[in-house]
């Protein structure tokens, strides 16, 4: 069973970046601060520490659009990291996130579309041939579209 979760917060940490010729990946840490009411105050509650994992596409984009303390929204699934160190057991959090953004209730951003390399027998794969056999251009290769700050 999975464990689906959508956490909100700031970079605690800047993004560590790692990739190797076929495979890259990104982690960061991530503070979750609920704010409270007591009475006609509000105060900070205990911040709760989430360590954020992603790979491939997404952990490039991290890379380069995400710096500590931006607030964000990540959506993943909750795993268990479990290793052995020096004979102890040892288990932490994370969410394996499927996406993340900058969270647009606490200031604006803007998007720019990447185009990703393809081999040249991705396109019949990927189904970028509508049934006439005309080519349609895949998301990935589009323009970069820049929104007004």
């Amino acid at each position: 069973m999975d464990v689906s979760i959508t956490i909100t917060g700031n970079l605690g940490t800047e993004v560590d970046y790692k990739a190797t010729e076929n495979f890259s990946r990104a982690s960061f840490r991530m503070a979750c601060t609920p704010r409270l009411r007591r009475g006609d105050t509000w105060i900070d509650g205990y911040t709760t520490w989430m360590n954020v994992e992603c790979t491939n596409r997404l952990a490039d984009n991290v890379r380069d659009s995400l710096s500590k303390g931006d607030p964000v929204i990540v959506f993943g699934k909750l795993r268990t990291r479990v290793w052995e160190s020096e004979g102890a057991r040892h288990e932490k959090l994370v969410v394996e996130a499927s996406a993340i953004g900058h969270d647009l209730g606490r200031g604006t951003s803007a998007f720019t579309r990447v185009a990703f390399a393809r081999q040249p027998d991705d396109a019949a794969q990927a189904g970028d041939q509508n049934a006439d056999g005309d080519d349609r251009i895949a998301d990935h290769e589009r323009e970069p579209v820049a929104v007004p700050a």
